[in-house]
């Protein structure tokens, strides 16, 4: 195995990224024979460890460029009818997603608040999902961060959240397309709520996804930037989707969710200002310079 070589960037006096690299990183897409190709990493995922206030930390793992079929196949099981046409979609660019959900750990350091405390469903836990926040909310802890300097987070993209949970499968799950495997990888309503576990479980207790990320299709629902609109049929490139809209998307699964919602193909919306016990959010975080992009 390769020895692990350590970048450092410090970006701000109050928020410092260093990025790991362990092993190699090859961001040239492949050719599956099914119109999915995908940056497929080599060795060791590329790790950022972004520094919070109070010595709190949050995990990204380096995403490459590719290309993916995005939504469900019209013979898919469960498929619901604004998750297609399915259609190719180009990422040109690689980008840094948190290997967990947002953390209340995590929410408390930046933001001084517990949204959750005292709602119901909720388990107040530093390792469990924040929840009870708004796309609104989320907009603010991010510009929170921002106002530090350096480093720069926003929501992904639903296209570049899709790309991120399917991790070059083009099966429902990315572990597959059996259900009956649900239970050992995702935290839905058959492995959860049905056993009385309401409420969202302390992230990474999952197994990861190839590309080292925990908990897309499970539970609690994420935020991502998108206003919520029906899909287009011809190759997109980078989409961010509409301009305007009424809803936010919302992507994956939660401890409520049937295992059907728990498919990377899922989507649904909400308004800005929702707030529930198994809506939560996952960063990404833009590249601190190009000095830190992989090789």
């Amino acid at each position: 195995m390769r020895s692990m070589a350590l970048k450092s960037l410090a970006v701000a006096a109050a928020l410092a990224v260093a990025v790991w690299v362990a092993g190699c990183s090859s961001e040239t897409p492949f050719d599956s024979g099914d119109d999915d190709g995908s940056y497929q990493p080599v060795g060791d995922p590329v790790v950022a460890i972004a520094e919070l206030p109070d010595q709190v930390t949050m995990e990204f793992v380096w995403i490459g460029p590719g290309y993916f079929s995005m939504g469900s196949p019209t013979d898919e099981e469960g498929r619901y009818t604004d998750e297609g046409p399915r259609h190719r979609v180009t990422l040109t660019q690689g980008f840094y997603i948190a290997r967990y959900e947002l953390t209340q750990r995590q929410w408390e350091a930046v933001m001084n608040t517990r949204p959750w405390t005292g709602a119901e469903y909720v388990i107040d836990h530093p390792d469990r999902p924040a929840v009870y926040i708004s796309w609104n909310d989320v907009q603010a802890f991010i510009a929170r961060l921002n106002e530090r300097g350096g480093a720069r987070f926003r929501l992904p993209t639903e296209a570049e959240w899709e790309y991120a949970c399917r991790a070059g499968a083009s099966t429902p799950w990315w572990f597959g397309d059996q259900e009956a495997d649900l239970p050992s990888h995702v935290w839905y309503r058959g492995s959860a709520w049905d056993y009385g576990f309401t409420h969202a479980q302390p992230v990474g207790t999952m197994p990861a996804n190839p590309w080292g990320l925990h908990d897309l299709h499970g539970n609690v629902q994420e935020w991502v930037q998108d206003w919520f609109g029906s899909y287009a049929s011809a190759e997109r490139v980078d989409p961010t989707g509409p301009t305007q809209g009424e809803a936010r998307v919302v992507r994956g699964g939660s401890v409520y969710h049937a295992a059907r919602q728990t498919r990377s193909a899922y989507r649904s919306g909400a308004a800005p200002d929702a707030r529930a016990y198994f809506l939560g959010a996952r960063l990404v975080m833009e590249e601190p310079s190009r000095s830190a992009r992989p090789r």
